[in-house]
C-alpha cells in the first residue's frame, strides 16, 4: 500500500520535482503521464513501426504498444501492467526501453509469448534534441492540455519478428520523442483530442472546435527542423512552436513563408503538403511531403479509445497483451476483422524532398471540423 510516507530508492536521489515522494506525482489529476514514442521506416516505404511506453502514476498503470505496418496491414500488440511502485522499470508485458546513452541511443525490445510480434530494436542519433515551447491548452473552466515534449530524428537497426516473416532493420531512418504532463484521453474518464467519439462529447471542455494540426520532422544537410501547427477554423494560427537544430546543439528560429495542402478528394488525408520554412540563419527550405506507407490507424496503439475495452490510454484493466490485425482498406477505411473500426489521428511518415533532395521523415497533418480555407467542409 501506497501512502505519503512511503520511500522509493530514487528518493535518494536529488531529483524531486515536487515536495512528495518520488512514487507522487506533483499534480493529483488522473491524466498525469510520462511517455516515450517512437517510430522508423523503410525508405523503400514498403514497412514501417511505431512503438511506445508510459506511466501514469495517478491510475497507478504502465502500458506499452508495438505496432508493424506492411503494405495495407497494420499489426498492433498493446500491453497493460500494474504500475505499483515499479516505477524505474521501463517495460511491460515483454516490451522494454532502455536509455542506453541518453539522447544518442536507445534500445527497444519485445518479447512476449502472448503475441506473435518480437522485436530488437536499436535508435542511434547524432543530432541534438529539440525542446517545445511548454504548452497550456484549457477550454471550459479546464485544463485540457499542459505538456513539454521533446523531439529528435535518428536511424535504426535491427530484426522485427512477425506472423510467418522476419523483417531486418538496416539504417532505417526515425523519429522519437518523449512527453510528459497532462493530456485527454488517460485513464478512460475523457475522450482524447483526436478520438472520434470526442466530438459526440456533450461537455464545455470536449476538443469539439474546428482544428488543423500539421507536425513536422524533417533533416537538411547538417541541420533538422522541428515544426508544430495548429490553425482553428478560420485559418487563425493558434499554436506555433518551430526550431531547426544544427549537430552542435544550436537552436535557430524558423518562420513558416508558405503552407499549402493537397487533400486526397473525399478524404481529410493529404496527397501533398508544401512548405516554405526561413532558418535563422538566412537559409530557405522548400520542403514537399508525400506519403511514405499508410498514415497509422492509431487506435491499434491504445490511443483514442483503444484496447478491447474501448477506454484507452492509462486506463486500470490489470495484466494484458492484446494482439490484432488492421486492413487498410482505402485511405480512410480501416477494416478489424472484416468490419470498420474507429482509427483515431493518423501519424504519417513520409516521403521528403527539401531544395530538390529527396529524403524521408514524418509529417502528421491531423483535422476536426470544418475548415473552408482548406477545402473541408464539416
Amino acid at each position: 500500500m501506497i501512502d505519503e510516507r512511503s520511500l522509493h530508492p530514487a528518493d535518494e536521489t536529488l531529483l524531486h520535482q515536487a515536495p512528495w515522494p518520488f512514487l507522487y506525482a506533483a499534480t493529483s489529476d488522473h491524466r498525469f503521464f510520462d511517455r516515450y514514442w517512437f517510430a522508423g521506416v523503410d525508405p523503400s516505404g514498403g514497412f514501417g513501426f511505431v512503438a511506445g511506453l508510459a506511466v501514469y502514476k495517478n491510475m497507478g498503470v504502465c502500458d506499452g504498444f508495438l505496432c508493424i505496418l506492411e503494405g495495407d496491414r497494420q499489426h498492433n500488440s498493446r500491453f497493460s501492467r500494474a504500475l505499483s511502485d515499479d516505477v524505474l522499470t521501463t517495460g511491460v508485458g515483454g516490451l522494454r526501453v532502455d536509455v542506453v546513452e541518453p539522447y544518442r541511443q536507445i534500445n527497444v525490445r519485445l518479447d512476449n509469448p502472448d503475441t506473435p510480434i518480437t522485436a530488437d530494436l536499436t535508435f542511434t542519433s547524432d543530432h541534438a534534441p529539440a525542446c517545445e515551447a511548454h504548452y497550456v491548452d484549457s477550454r471550459g473552466g479546464r485544463i485540457g492540455q499542459e505538456i513539454t515534449r521533446y523531439h529528435q530524428p535518428g536511424r535504426w537497426e535491427g530484426w522485427i519478428q512477425y506472423p510467418e516473416n522476419k523483417v531486418t532493420v538496416n539504417n532505417w531512418w526515425g523519429t522519437r520523442d518523449h512527453s510528459w504532463g497532462i493530456r485527454p484521453g488517460v485513464g478512460g474518464f475523457d475522450r482524447s483530442v483526436a478520438d472520434p467519439q470526442a466530438a459526440k462529447a456533450a461537455s464545455p471542455t470536449a476538443p469539439t472546435a474546428s482544428l488543423l494540426h500539421i507536425a513536422l520532422v524533417v533533416e537538411h544537410e547538417d541541420l533538422w527542423v522541428s515544426l508544430q501547427q495548429r490553425e482553428d477554423g478560420e485559418g487563425k494560427i493558434t499554436f506555433s512552436d518551430m526550431v531547426a537544430m544544427t549537430r552542435e546543439g544550436l537552436r535557430l528560429p524558423v518562420s513558416v513563408s508558405a503552407f499549402d495542402i493537397t487533400f486526397h478528394p473525399g478524404t481529410r488525408q493529404y496527397d501533398e503538403v508544401r512548405l516554405g520554412l526561413s532558418i535563422g540563419d538566412g537559409q530557405d527550405l522548400t520542403v514537399r511531403v508525400t506519403p511514405l506507407i499508410h498514415a497509422w490507424a492509431y487506435a491499434g496503439t491504445g490511443y483514442d479509445g483503444g484496447y478491447r475495452d474501448g477506454r484507452g490510454l492509462g486506463a486500470w484493466r490489470g495484466d494484458v497483451a492484446e494482439y490484432d490485425v488492421y486492413v487498410h482498406a482505402d485511405r480512410e477505411q480501416v477494416l478489424l476483422e472484416g468490419r470498420p473500426t474507429p482509427t483515431g489521428h493518423r501519424e504519417q511518415l513520409a516521403k521528403m524532398t527539401v531544395n530538390g533532395i529527396d529524403s524521408t521523415g514524418y509529417c502528421a497533418v491531423m483535422t476536426r471540423g470544418a475548415l473552408p480555407h482548406r477545402g473541408l467542409a464539416e
